[in-house]
């Protein structure tokens, strides 16, 4: 299986303000800090993975877990995959 960066780009991109920015109004809205912040951060990454790759005719088991792997590192700074090194 070949990953596909503007995949992960458009994950991260979703609803305009980034996927990142949903991640923190839900962890400040939730008042969530540690493991909590952890499990919304791997919940919405990939919730939205599985939104955008079943959008765009991608949907696998496998490409949900690559990629919403890639997305919760990328939206939570655990690594930087894609972009400027």
């Amino acid at each position: 299986m070949t990953v596909d960066p503007t995949v992960v780009t458009a994950i991260l991109g979703i609803l305009g303000i980034g996927l990142i920015g949903i991640i923190q109004i839900v962890k400040e809205f939730l008042k969530a800090e540690g493991v909590g912040a952890w499990l919304i951060a791997f919940v919405l990454s990939f919730a939205a993975t599985a939104v955008v790759l079943l959008q765009t005719g991608l949907f696998s088991v496998l490409a949900l877990i690559v990629y919403g792997l890639l997305v919760f590192g990328e939206a939570t700074g655990l690594y930087r995959v894609f972009g400027a090194k």
